[in-house]
């Protein structure tokens, strides 16, 4: 597969001819041109972006033995590259997110959404063997000398989290000032990790088998959102190739190891004992989604999205995602006491953006403000609603121009729907946990799959969550996982 690449690999190799500024990739032996940020630099770049990860992500999972866990994980890796005596340290994120990095400088980040989709050791040092192939072949220092001019710190973090996600925590907007990882880069990276696999000791084919498992999982989410998805679409991150070219990749070089396949190791039990009770999805203290209902039982309130519509949570707000690319948001704003709701929408908020008329009404017993606006491509509405005297819920619903007033009811019912809870009601919300099971004789995918919370796609969601193919059976005394209360 790597093959096809080969005449960029060309390119360099004729560049590096004719110029002193080239050197010896450590990682993979190529020869590069000699990137302008140094090491130094890199390690500068990846402690200034270690606290902006972490709260793009909800800060680090509270579970000592998990993470000493991870970290035991990652040494071994790093112990099978090509520079055992880096040092590496290991976050597990509070996320339900499935994402996985690696900053310059040693920073290495994995998010629980991640491990609970792994279904063994092998696995998941696969996908730390990849990030770290990327520090180790400097990528990230490629990329700024590609781009010079950008930012340091936004180049770096724009390249192993995704621009979207590094705008949002740095506030660059849509500046376009940062880019991805290239495709040689993620499959130079895919190259590194399984010789990594073999090196520690596993099993080589756990690459495959983990890309295999988010390939499902993404058609799945497409299904679940009743939209047409390409399995050749992008899943992981956003910066990396298509799952199913780089799953034959994978498969590729596995083969080539000369390892057959189980002949490593995948501490399977050793790992669901690991991730056994862990926290799974939504974390309560940042609010919940349950269906098509968000609960926020900290700060007391919920909303119910239109059917057909999906809720993602985020640290700071929440996206409601609809037909014909209909979107929405949510978060929370503080205003002084006295301010009329009103006049915070039109003078505080929607400072700067030119609205139409403010309309005040109100929403289950609670003043409220709305006013449209054009945002974009699309024909926005702002909704301001006084929760508190010194703080408010924001809605701003955007449908695009050809959609008319088609979506404007469901839209308005979710407002609508708006309403503090109670005590006690907070009290019933629940955080939803990965337990591992063992299947009994007659157990089938359907009969482990009814154990879940879930009402709908329940043997999808088994199938997807425990890595296994469609027709593929359960096995009596094998241990899977189930997410309940």
């Amino acid at each position: 597969m790597l093959r096809k690449y080969l005449p960029f690999a060309a390119l360099i190799v004729a560049v590096c001819l004719g110029v002193t500024g080239c050197t010896t990739n450590p990682a993979t032996g190529a020869r590069q041109i000699t990137p302008i940020m140094s090491p130094t630099d890199e390690a500068k770049a990846g402690a200034a972006a270690h606290p902006k990860i972490l709260k793009a992500y909800g800060g680090a999972y509270s579970d000592e033995k998990l993470g000493a866990y991870v970290t035991d994980v990652t040494a071994r890796i790093v112990r099978a590259t090509n520079q055992p005596e880096s040092l590496y340290r290991v976050t597990v994120l509070n996320s339900p997110v499935v994402n996985a990095f690696a900053l310059p400088g040693g920073y290495v980040y994995v998010t629980r959404g991640l491990m609970s989709l792994a279904n063994d050791e092998a696995e998941l040092a696969s996908v730390i063997g990849h990030e770290i192939g990327h520090v180790a072949a400097r990528h990230s220092a490629q990329r700024h000398t590609a781009a010079v001019g950008t930012s340091v710190l936004g180049a770096v973090l724009g390249a192993v989290v995704g621009s979207s996600a590094v705008n949002q925590v740095l506030g660059l907007g849509s500046q376009g000032l940062l880019a991805s990882y290239s495709r040689d880069q993620e499959y130079e990276a895919d190259l590194l990790g399984i010789r990594y696999l073999v090196n520690a000791g596993y099993d080589p084919f756990a690459a495959a088998d983990f890309l295999g498992s988010m390939n499902a999982k993404h058609l799945l989410e497409a299904k679940l959102r009743n939209t047409a998805q390409s399995n050749s679409q992008t899943s992981w991150l956003a910066s990396h190739p298509a799952t199913p070219a780089r799953i034959e990749a994978a498969l590729g070089h596995a083969r080539d190891s000369g390892i057959g396949r189980s002949a490593g190791e995948r501490n399977r039990d050793v790992y669901l004992s690991a991730i056994d009770n862990m926290l799974y999805g939504d974390d309560p203290a940042e609010g919940i989604v349950r269906d098509n209902r968000f609960v926020h039982p900290e700060l007391r309130f919920a909303f119910e999205a239109p059917p057909g519509f999906v809720i993602v949570n985020a640290p700071s707000q929440v996206s409601i995602q609809g037909p014909d690319r209909t979107i929405a948001k949510f978060d929370m704003g503080n205003k002084p006491a006295g301010q009329e709701i009103g006049d915070y929408l039109a003078n505080s908020w929607a400072s700067g953006v030119r609205i139409g008329n403010v309309e005040r009404f109100n929403v289950n017993g609670m003043k409220a403000a709305t006013a449209p606006a054009v945002i974009g491509d699309y024909n926005a509405q702002l909704i301001a609603i006084e929760f508190a005297p010194d703080q408010v819920s924001r809605f701003i619903l955007g449908t695009l121009p050809q959609a008319g007033q088609k979506y404007a009811p469901a839209l308005r019912e979710m407002v609508m729907s708006f309403r503090k809870i109670s005590a006690t009601e907070a009290k019933a919300v629940k955080p939803l946990r990965l337990r591992i099971i063992t299947a009994r004789q007659g157990d089938t995918v359907l009969s482990l799959a009814r154990r879940m919370i879930y009402s709908d796609h329940q043997a999808e969601r088994f199938r997807v969550l425990n890595g296994l193919s469609a027709g593929e059976g359960v096995v009596a005394g094998a241990r899977y996982k189930i997410v309940t209360e």
